[in-house]
């Protein structure tokens, strides 16, 4: 069993060229202890910290039989400035992952360390070992001030007011999807067919749109056929 791993940034879909061959998922829940007289100690879970992901994952330095991509097929420094550029914009990258049986992983993350190796013997080839950390967004808040017209003298009375984030829209598909920010071909396939490895069907329905089946764009309407027709 192996992942098929995608990071996504401004609108644009990047597959790693080899899927590793497991992912390592640590979630810890912050747990306060307190002694109380007579009774000891008891503990009282509070939150849940952030998740954090490490895989490694081999960046071979021409498309051998195994690359997941070989129709765009980059080298290994690619990969490696393009980590390097999303790590200085200290912004978050949209990290999915999915093995085709359990549930994809899908969500934000920080790239918060890169260790490359190369390995004697394997001239050219890089193998990355990668560790992620959970991103979670927060609103920003602005703070209302509020008077008394009527009274000049009056205190005025602040008000935090917490902007919540546009609410995102995922029309019903009715024999289409529209892509949004984030989608893989793998995960569509996902959706509709249960199974990420049927991309090649959305592709084959779409010649005239995906040119690259790593590369999709948020706003692109895409067919969904199935054996009895269109899905509705």
């Amino acid at each position: 069993m192996s992942y098929a791993v995608f990071f996504d940034k401004d609108n644009a879909t990047y597959r790693l060229p080899v899927n590793p061959e497991e992912i390592e998922i640590s979630s810890t829940q912050d747990i306060e202890k307190y002694e109380i007289l007579k009774l000891g100690q008891i503990a009282i879970p509070t939150y849940m910290e952030l998740k954090e992901y490490s895989f490694e994952a081999e960046f071979p330095h021409r498309p051998l039989h195994y690359v997941e991509t070989s129709g765009d097929y980059r080298g290994p420094d690619f990969y490696l400035r393009l980590f390097e550029q999303w790590r200085q914009a200290k912004a978050p990258v949209r990290f999915i992952a999915s093995n085709g049986i359990g549930d994809d992983i899908n969500t934000l993350v920080l790239i918060e360390e890169l260790t490359v190796i190369e390995r004697a013997g394997e001239e050219g080839d890089k193998y990355v070992s990668f560790q992620l950390l959970e991103y979670r967004e927060f609103g920003k808040k602005s703070v209302v001030v509020i008077t008394d017209e009527s009274t000049p003298t009056a205190s005025p009375t602040a008000v935090t007011k917490k902007e919540e984030p546009a609410p995102s829209v995922n029309p019903k598909s009715t024999g289409t999807h529209i892509v949004q920010p984030g989608d893989t071909l793998w995960a569509i396939a996902k959706k509709y067919y249960g199974n990420g490895n049927l991309y090649t069907k959305i592709v084959n329905a779409n010649k005239d749109k995906i040119k690259n089946p790593n590369l999709i764009y948020p706003g692109q309407q895409l067919v969904i056929q199935h054996e009895y027709g269109i899905f509705g």
